[in-house]
């Protein structure tokens, strides 16, 4: 498998070719290799001043071969979790719904379990409430750029940080360490990572 943490592949490469490279390499790891990373990415999240100090948290429910942070419910069950929930058309954001750890039954439209929210709107948090927010990427580089989807449902939630830096949650990655490149093409509208969290090493990058 190639080294993509030293390979400096990503500056000139389309965006959508970086994501079909990515996805296949991570894609590739065997479930042993998956549970292991996840492991060792929660073992060293669990350590860090950001998570242990803050109380609400929001992650997501691992696809694709992405990191699987949900171990973190039992590491601290006094701190409260929130996943994702998909904006109804015409919102555009992300709403973030408390997670108590229970067996998710609804798909949404991208086939990915989330809680329901209808008759439940009190569990709803909004997301500038958020102390941590756990982002799935595709890709990432050292200085916090974020390669996702292509949705850019993260990006919208978030672009209050554009006109507020240093408001709201800290948005900290997490990936394989084979999702890391030398440096990712961005654009104005990309929300920059505080953190970025591996198997391998935490990356500080405000």
């Amino acid at each position: 498998m190639p080294d993509f943490h030293t390979q400096p592949i990503a500056g000139a490469m389309p965006k959508a070719q970086l994501r079909r490279l990515m996805r296949t390499a991570r894609r590739a790891l065997n479930t042993y290799q998956q549970r292991t990373a996840s492991r060792r990415l929660c073992n060293r999240l669990a350590l860090s001043a950001e998570l242990q100090q803050a109380q609400h948290i929001g992650i997501y429910w691992p696809m694709d071969g992405e990191v699987d942070l949900r171990h973190l419910l039992a590491r601290f069950p006094d701190k409260k979790f929130y996943l994702p929930v998909l904006p109804r058309r015409p919102r555009q954001q992300l709403a973030f719904h408390r997670w108590y750890g229970e067996a998710l039954c609804f798909r949404n439209r991208y086939g990915i379990p989330e809680p329901l929210s209808g008759k439940t709107r009190s569990q709803l948090r909004a997301p500038h409430f958020l102390d941590v927010v756990l982002m799935p990427l595709v890709a990432f580089d050292p200085e916090g750029g974020r390669l996702g989807m292509g949705a850019g449902l993260y990006d919208r939630t978030f672009a209050f940080k554009h006109r507020m830096p240093g408001c709201g949650p800290r948005l900290i990655g997490t990936a394989h360490q084979l999702q890391c490149v030398d440096k990712l093409p961005v654009d104005n509208w990309d929300i920059p990572l505080a953190m970025v969290a591996t198997d391998q090493r935490l990356y500080h990058c405000d």
